[in-house]
């Protein structure tokens, strides 16, 4: 036998509502539970970087909702037999053990005559019928809890409120992540940039993927420190220094001047244009075409105007492309002896050599291009982790270059003007640089030679007095000087592509 269906199904009725009183008593107390530890994260967050405000608001409610959540399941998912709920229910409705007597009876752990049977089944029936559960079993909170609830509500909203030390902290990792990833795919569209570029060399190439390659994988293994970034493009950028060429400076600013040169003649004035824009291939068509043999003759006079040229742009060119200049040479010489032949195999040789010299300057673009980008990428990441990213290679010190002003040895501020004289050369005037020989002053004693026996100085004599009088450099002597090491660094250093021209004309503007 079994327990009977109308007294299972009242104990099913009663068990839905124990539970639904019980869930929301076991709501709050999970809520507690998650509160706790809310405020437990709160106050570490205060002592550590864990979370900003907003993810630690966020995150508190996720606790606050799992811990309430997890009392409202465990409430409905409690398992309670048919025997223990009849022994609840016989408690909580006075029932005087009628319901723990039926269920025995009907499972057969207690024997008695059916009719008795019956009829105390029939008995506790009509007394279950009776039963309001609804004011047996209300809804009941505790006060306590509700009290701690609102107490720890506020102390956790004043722990995510109030300001954080912390706060800061994590802003800056935050800004440092993404700076480094957006590094991370700068160095992934250079390295899409790399297979595209045709003026690279295969070994440029390998050499440049090499380097990109190990640089993206340093970013993008693990979390990366800020200084572990900062080095890694730092090696990445002096990896590509090692694929740049000093020479490229130097032909790039020839064939800038040989522009110059060749614009003020209507014949070469499309070379001109050309290398102006930096479009060397166009440059190399218009210059072959004077070898070529379509298109109409020159005149005599056309072809020695040619020749003038072409002996000036050779000229600007001879420093940075010699093979280029000769060949230039050699065809304004043709030109002027009437060998044609000649003349026009020199022009072709010339326009080669200016289309492979487009291409080197192409490349060495491409890489300071590059360099310049993983700069400003360093840059970044240091801006975002506030630390100095170092003066990378390329960077030019501050700095002018003045005419001379200095004191007088004894601090007194003194400055002094340069003054103006002639050129002896040119009658022009010019600047003189002061250039301060002062040892010290005069009559103070300077020691000079060895210590003798007793520790005391061989010799204490005070010096002469300094030769009155400012003496003065020229300043034309000593820009030589200036202008050969600022070519120099033009050269051999790197500067982000676009601010060559500005470092030229600022020391074209100190010419005297």
């Amino acid at each position: 036998m079994t327990v009977d269906a109308r007294l299972r199904r009242h104990l099913r009725r009663w068990s839905r509502r124990l539970r639904f009183t019980e869930g929301v008593s076991w709501v709050v107390w999970g809520g507690l539970a998650g509160l706790g530890a809310g405020i437990l994260l709160a106050g570490l967050a205060r002592l550590m970087p864990l979370l900003t405000q907003v993810r630690l608001a966020l995150f508190s409610l996720l606790l606050i909702a799992t811990g309430a959540g997890a009392g409202l399941v465990a409430a409905w998912l409690r398992p309670r037999s048919i025997p223990r709920l009849a022994r609840i229910f016989d408690g909580r409705f006075a029932l005087a053990e009628r319901l723990v007597t039926a269920t025995e009876i009907g499972r057969e752990n207690l024997s008695a005559p059916p009719a008795m049977a019956a009829a105390q089944l029939d008995d506790t029936l009509a007394r279950a019928r009776r039963v309001d559960v609804r004011s047996m079993l209300p809804i009941r909170l505790s006060r306590r809890a509700l009290w701690t609830l609102v107490g720890g509500s506020v102390i956790l909203a004043l722990l995510i409120g109030l300001p954080n030390p912390q706060e800061a902290v994590l802003r800056r990792r935050a800004a440092v992540e993404a700076a480094i990833e957006a590094q991370a795919e700068t160095l992934e569209a250079i390295q899409e940039d790399v297979l595209e570029v045709d003026s690279l060399t295969e070994v440029e190439r390998e050499a440049l993927l090499q380097a990109l390659a190990e640089a993206l994988a340093e970013l993008e293994s693990g979390d990366p420190s800020p200084e572990e970034a900062l080095a890694t493009l730092s090696e990445a950028e002096r990896s590509l220094a090692e694929l740049r060429d000093s020479g490229v400076a130097s032909l790039e600013t020839g064939l800038e001047r040989a522009a110059g040169t060749m614009a003020d003649s209507s014949l070469t004035r499309e070379i001109a244009e050309a290398l102006g824009a930096g479009d060397y291939d166009r440059a190399a068509e218009a210059l072959a075409a004077f070898g070529g043999q379509e298109g109409d003759a020159l005149t005599r006079d056309e072809e020695l105007a040619l020749a003038r040229e072409l002996a000036q742009a050779a000229e600007r060119i001879a420093e940075g492309a010699p093979e280029m200049a000769e060949a230039l040479s050699e065809a304004a010489e043709t030109i002027q002896e009437r060998d044609i032949q000649a003349a026009q195999e020199a022009i072709q040789q010339a326009a080669q050599a200016m289309s492979e010299a487009g291409q080197q300057i192409e490349s060495q673009a491409f890489v300071e291009a590059a360099q310049a980008e993983l700069q400003a990428g360093r840059e970044q990441i240091g801006e975002a982790a506030g630390v100095s990213p170092g003066s990378g290679p390329g960077t030019l010190p501050g700095g002018q270059l003045s005419g001379g002003s200095g004191g007088d040895g004894a601090g007194s501020g003194q400055q002094t003007q340069p003054g103006h004289s002639e050129d002896a050369g040119t009658g022009a005037p010019y600047d003189e640089l002061y250039v301060p020989e002062r040892i010290d002053e005069p009559g103070t004693g300077v020691d000079v030679g060895r210590e003798g026996e007793d520790g005391l100085p061989a010799g204490d004599a005070p010096l002469p007095a300094p030769p009155t009088g400012r003496p003065n450099v020229p300043y034309e002597e000593v820009y030589a000087d200036y202008a050969e090491q600022a070519g120099a660094a033009l050269e051999d250093s790197y500067i982000p592509l676009g601010m060559k021209q500005y470092v030229r004309d600022y020391f074209s503007a100190l010419e005297p």
